[in-house]
């Protein structure tokens, strides 16, 4: 559940409250599970569903989320990014800690659409946004995380250069 609650939220503290929450959740809404093979998922959708709650209320405090929407945003086909990190090398701290850079709202797009799965339609109805600007956040994540991955590979090419001359 942490590892669900972190990826909803800035720092680990946050990702503590949301959790707590969740298990409070959890625990007040025991008896409506009906069936203990799904306990997995019906947690995981808990904690995902209170990480949501955690962010829209934390959004209603501050304004860093503010943005103007363009037609700038494409379908993930007309992106290079790809989010299959099987092959990759890097280490999946790397990797979460680029995620957790991402501004708030692009963050939480990128989370639900290409992690955990659900349409533009559900994104937009979890968060709040108009399925616009659930695609237009998702071509923010991909265009950002592209350049930050080109920009560590760049840096590797540098020091292996270096340390051959």
């Amino acid at each position: 559940m942490m590892k669900v609650c972190s990826r909803y939220t800035i720092n680990e503290d946050e990702a503590v409250e949301s959790m707590n929450a969740s298990f409070l959740k959890i625990l007040k809404n025991l008896t409506a599970l009906k069936d203990i093979d799904s306990i997995g998922g019906w947690v995981k959708q808990i904690a995902v569903n209170t990480s949501i709650d955690f962010y829209r209320s934390k959004k209603k405090y501050t304004e860093r989320n503010k943005l103007t929407i363009d037609n700038e945003y494409s379908t993930a086909e007309h992106t290079h990014f790809n989010l299959d990190f099987t092959e990759s090398k890097m280490d999946s701290r790397e990797i979460f800690k680029m995620i957790q850079d991402l501004p708030d709202t692009t963050r939480e797009v990128l989370n639900l659409f290409a992690i955990d799965g659900f349409s533009h339609k559900e994104v937009s109805s979890q968060l709040n946004i108009s399925e616009e600007a659930s695609r237009w956040h998702l071509h923010k994540a991909r265009k950002l995380m592209t350049e930050k991955l080109e920009k560590m590979n760049y840096n590797f090419k540098t020091k292996s250069h270096e340390a051959r001359t």
